[in-house]
């Protein structure tokens, strides 16, 4: 499992590398997982980041408040949804 982790942990860094992101431990349910925060045009995307994986994060400023807006797990991927849907219809 740790290997899908860590290829996740690169797609999340090159998101967080093309939009405004913060990372931070804010989760009291996993304190040892950091959570990047990702402002994509649709809206806010959020993971958590293993603790092995966070070189691929030195790029990401770092956050010492919450900034996650409460969205689920299907909302996040229905804003990546919309979003791909938005940068495939410029791309045509």
């Amino acid at each position: 499992m740790d290997g899908v982790y860590r290829e996740r942990a690169h797609l999340v860094a090159h998101l967080a590398a093309a939009y405004p992101s913060a990372i931070g431990y804010h989760d009291p349910d996993e304190p040892d997982w950091a959570v990047v925060i990702i402002e994509l045009p649709t809206g806010q995307a959020s993971w958590h980041v293993s603790p092995d994986d966070m070189d691929l994060f030195a790029h990401v400023q770092r956050s010492e408040t919450n900034t996650w807006d409460g969205h689920s797990t299907e909302e996040k991927y229905a804003r990546i949804d919309a979003h791909t849907r938005a940068l495939a219809q410029k791309e045509s």
